[in-house]
């Protein structure tokens, strides 16, 4: 074989192989970033000290959860987020999240957040803001009290049953928010205008168990920047036929070189002036009236979040119905034309022979209801790194199933807020004995990190 071919063989090889060991590093070098992210991400999340609080409801509340979403507001600008090298590698700096939970005791309803202990004083100064009457009480986590598995459920002689609820389609679309719910009369004051509470079905739905079921609800919520509202404005300009005239091609790069170094003429060339583009009407009225609905969503702060439910009950009267057609249909209520919401049938505590992948059904099942209850007590939201979801799968259960949502600030007010005195089943609700004062002036709101 002539020498110069020898050499080209050679140098393919040789060229092959560097390719192979590159490919090799990048790929061990980003499984290592995995690696040390979940491992420091996990020591940053183990340090968190957390406190739940109970909100004692006032016996009149008459705002409207327009003051529930100034809260959300003024949450939102606690947001952290990892903002170098340091940061994200060395702390493992996660965003922190906060628990809006709902919790009916036999049908007694209570309200409870939990939030990281650093930010307590300048939660309860917020939540005190908008209501000035309501006690905030310090308490015992009370998902402490239930076992941490579910073969201690099944020698008490009871069983679980829960799901996640996400939206249906795209997180720029919303849900109807509060102030479908309200009138607004010209010349009557915020405080007359309630109709009907939006809380008011779903308290209905839990206030009306048996004492001895136990039902709880929680909404994980992480602030978000904006980069999740990119998607649903290009969605808008779209529609709209606001797409940005894109200029480009052989003729703008002769302008370009021309315009840089033989003349700067001062408009663009007619012979290579591209045509405008035909404006894009929406179909109908209707169209318009969708886009304003998903602007004004687009035009507020959102949270990352996750919806989700346990229902625990003896055997002799447990029934999973109720927990999947009554909630969820409570939850319903604020589906729109343009969203709403659906359960999560890979997450949730049943399945059938007939879903993929056929085998080990009761395993599978008994795998989901476990994962569930220790996400419920740990108020756990998604793994985000893929090493992660490796590290916290189950053979019966990969945990790559749960999908989070993004809710704005005025959708959040509007499935939890503090109920108005209006809520036809306010018996159940666990409320404040006495009237009590607001927060003295000049509190204290920054905790000791």
């Amino acid at each position: 074989m002539p020498d110069f071919l020898i050499s080209y063989q050679s140098l393919i090889v040789s060229v092959v192989i560097t390719v192979v060991l590159l490919a090799l590093a990048i790929a061990l070098f980003k499984i290592f970033e995995q690696v040390w992210l979940f491992y420091k991400q996990s020591l940053y999340k183990k340090a968190i000290k957390w406190t739940v609080l109970e909100l004692r409801i006032p016996r009149e509340v008459l705002k409207t959860p327009k003051a529930m979403e100034q809260f959300f507001i003024n949450l939102h600008s606690l947001k952290n987020e990892p903002g170098n090298f340091l940061e994200k590698y060395t702390d493992g700096e996660v965003t922190l999240w906060w628990s809006l939970e709902i919790a009916s005791l036999g049908g007694k309803i209570h309200f409870y957040i939990r939030t990281p202990k650093k930010h307590r004083k300048m939660f309860e100064a917020g939540m005190h803001a908008q209501y000035p009457n309501i006690e905030i009480i310090e308490t015992e986590d009370y998902l402490n009290k239930l076992p941490s598995s579910t073969k201690e459920f099944y020698e008490s002689n009871e069983n679980i049953f829960g799901s996640e609820f996400n939206l249906g389609k795209k997180d720029f679309y919303p849900i109807i928010t509060y102030d479908h719910f309200f009138n607004q009369p010209a010349k009557l004051d915020d405080q007359k205008q309630v109709i009907v509470d939006p809380l008011s079905a779903l308290i209905e739905v839990l206030a009306g168990i048996h004492k001895e079921e136990n039902v709880f609800i929680q909404i994980l919520i992480a602030p978000l920047n904006d980069d999740w509202k990119n998607e649903g404005r290009d969605f808008v300009n779209k529609k709209l036929g606001k797409e940005e005239k894109k200029k480009g091609g052989f003729n703008q790069i002769i302008y370009e070189w021309t315009k840089n170094f033989l003349w700067a003429p001062t408009e663009y060339p007619v012979w290579s002036e591209p045509k405008e583009p035909a404006k894009k009407e929406p179909a109908n009225i209707s169209d318009y009236e969708a886009m304003k609905e998903i602007e004004n969503k687009l035009s507020k702060h959102g949270f990352e979040s996750l919806i989700r439910f346990l229902y625990i009950a003896p055997n002799s009267i447990y029934s999973t119905n109720f927990a999947r057609k009554g909630i969820l249909g409570a939850f319903n209520q604020y589906a729109s034309s343009l969203n709403f919401f659906k359960n999560n049938p890979l997450v949730e505590t049943r399945t059938r022979w007939i879903y993929s992948p056929h085998v080990f059904v009761k395993q599978r099942v008994e795998a989901r209801k476990q994962r569930l209850l220790y996400n419920f007590k740990n108020r756990l939201f998604p793994e985000k790194l893929s090493f992660g979801k490796f590290m916290t799968s189950h053979i019966f259960d990969f945990n790559n199933k749960s999908k989070t949502s993004v809710f704005v600030t005025s959708e959040l007010a509007t499935i939890y807020h503090i109920p108005a005195e209006q809520v036809l089943t306010s018996p159940h609700i666990e409320r404040a004995e006495s009237k009590k004062m607001g927060p003295p002036a000049g509190l204290s709101i920054f905790e000791e990190e």
